[in-house]
């Protein structure tokens, strides 16, 4: 609707323009015709309702506030002065009659309503007849009459062929939004951004003032959850959290059907405590229709709400309006619907993969329990080197899942008692390759599968299988990296016995800089000597052992602050 009303805000800007031409055509025709008084205070009247309309439309949202009714109003004063004008003389009919020509094209030009330039046209052809009837001089009232009437049949020409190029170009909006959102929604994995773009192209496309798109709680099934927020103004308060059956949208996702608020008179409607006065909301809810085969009942699943608000006008949207707002709702809810289902099909894939690396883990039972510990320490560390909860949970799965690969490693070199010989150790590299081969088609993201592929590589580029090095290991690799090592000298081997702390500290310090990330190995010392590794290597440490390494490294701490200061 704001479109619309900027075509014709500009429509009568021009016409208002055109009428300061008109004023010398005033003072040229009605000249001998019509009283020179009457013809001053005509034209100064004229001039001074020009000017005051004009202030009125001196922007688009005096327009927006009412103001479009005083150039309507001033068109029709304009018809009315000129028709009455031109009957002073009804001897002659001044041709003072031809200025209302204008207020007919321009009438039909701005509001697009043809009964209303068809009203104008009457009244105009209805003064003149009047006129000629009463001075009886019908032949001289032919010509304003027959010339008014085509005047006003072209402006009901000119409304019609507004109101049908409106309608094409609004369908053909419309049309290209479903297309380009239903296109958008199939094709890109981003849900929640195409969320924001849908409800933007929305409330652009309605012409409204802001809007939020409010999806069910998997947590919680009472509640809403408001995943976006759009306001073309810009930032603004919108709830968080609405319970299913409060407010607006909460009413909307509990009854499953829209509903349309609008404003008595002045005043404002609350929707859901939006922070912005709000003139007439309509909200959408977001259903997703399952069909689950020929004969079979359809079932719906309410997903949420979306709700459109305006501030500037208090009508309601029209009919071909609301019926976009809801296909889009109704292509939004299925794609909510199908990436939650994905969701949890992934979620069960990676529950499955997690199972089956425990009891790959459970053929040996010197390496049973890695994949976790690996899992919690990696986790610890990227917590303390301020790692994001996303980058967070790529690190849990990825270390969880990073040894499945050894299942098509055989059992002989697995439980091998003693160290392996160079062919048995190049089936064993193969296991990060496999992992990963296993792993991809599940739709892990890129950083869980280099997790998976990579966790053997070392910062100089000897590792495997890829011979990564330096910045092409991202910081969770690293940490990986790290935290695998730490794991395997900390803990029980086939053919060896869980090594002596200070020996695997003194390996990490040793390897720091060409194997692992010195920052890391750092943090994770830092871990260590706070203790906050005893929990989850109760059963591998000799607690008398590590507490007295504890003891001799905080002492040797010391002693080095110390010699620090001294210097």
């Amino acid at each position: 609707m704001r479109r619309h009303l900027e075509v014709a805000f500009k429509a009568d800007r021009t016409g208002l323009m055109v009428r300061w031409l008109l004023i010398p055509m005033w003072a040229i025709l009605g000249y001998g015709s019509i009283p020179i008084v009457i013809l001053a205070v005509g034209i100064g009247l004229y001039a001074v309702l020009g000017i005051l309309t004009q202030r009125k439309l001196k922007d688009f949202d005096s327009y927006l506030n009412g103001s479009q009714a005083h150039a309507g109003n001033l068109r029709l004063f304009d018809l009315l002065t000129a028709c009455c004008a031109a009957i002073i003389d009804s001897r002659g009919f001044s041709n003072v009659w031809l200025l209302a020509v204008p207020s007919l094209l321009f009438d039909g030009l701005s509001t697009r309503n043809a009964k209303r330039v068809a009203f104008l046209t009457i009244m105009g052809v209805g003064i003149i007849a009047y006129g000629a009837i009463m001075a009886e001089n019908l032949r001289h009232a032919f010509i304003p009459a027959l010339s008014l009437g085509i005047s006003g049949v072209t402006g009901i020409a000119l409304a019609k062929f507004q109101t049908k190029e409106r309608f094409l170009e609004d369908r053909d909006r419309r049309l290209t939004t479903l297309m380009n959102t239903a296109s958008s929604l199939a094709s890109s994995g981003d849900l929640r951004g195409l969320i924001v773009s849908t409800l933007k192209s929305a409330v652009q496309d309605l012409g409204a003032t802001a809007g939020i798109v409010s999806l069910t709680s998997d947590e919680d099934p009472g509640l809403l959850i408001t995943e976006a927020a759009y306001c073309v103004h810009g930032d603004f308060h919108f709830p968080v959290v609405i319970g299913i059956g409060d407010g607006v949208s909460g009413y909307v996702a509990q009854e499953g059907q829209p509903i349309a608020l609008t404003a008595n008179g002045t005043g404002f409607v609350d929707v859901d405590g939006i922070g912005i006065e709000v003139k007439s909301a309509v909200s959408v809810p977001l259903i997703n229709r399952n069909f689950s085969g020929v004969g079979m009942a359809q079932t719906d699943s309410v997903m949420g709400a979306i709700t459109i608000v305006n501030s500037e006008f208090s009508n309601a949207l029209e009919a071909e309006e609301l019926d976009v707002l809801q296909s889009l709702a109704s292509l939004m809810a299925n794609a909510i619907h199908n990436a939650r289902m994905e969701e949890k099909q992934r979620a069960t894939f990676i529950r499955t993969m997690e199972s089956l690396a425990t009891a790959l883990e459970a053929r040996d039972e010197y390496t049973r329990g890695h994949s976790q510990r690996v899992c919690d320490l990696s986790v610890m560390l990227g917590s303390k080197l301020g790692l994001m909860q996303d980058a967070l949970e790529e690190l849990r799965i990825g270390t969880v899942l990073h040894d499945i690969g050894k299942i098509g490693v055989p059992d002989s070199i697995l439980n091998k008692p003693s160290r392996l010989d160079e062919e048995e150790y190049k089936v064993m590299c193969t296991h990060p390759v496999i992992g990963y081969e296993i792993c991809k088609p599940l739709m892990l993201s890129e950083g869980v599968l280099m997790i998976i592929r990579n966790h053997h590589e070392k910062l100089d580029g000897s590792g495997y299988p890829d011979g990564l090095k330096g910045g092409e290991l991202p910081l969770s690799l690293r940490i990986v990296c790290v935290a695998d090592a730490f794991d395997a000298m900390s803990s029980r081997r086939p053919y060896r016995g869980v090594m002596d702390m200070a020996h695997v500290v003194g390996e990490l310090s040793k390897g720091a800089g060409t194997q692992f990330d010195s920052v890391v190995v750092e943090a994770l010392k830092g871990l260590l000597y706070a203790g906050s590794l005893d929990e989850l290597y109760a059963a591998y440490w000799n607690t008398s052992a590590h507490t007295k390494f504890i003891h001799e490294e905080d002492s040797g701490s010391a002693n080095r602050q110390k010699r620090d200061e001294a210097a």
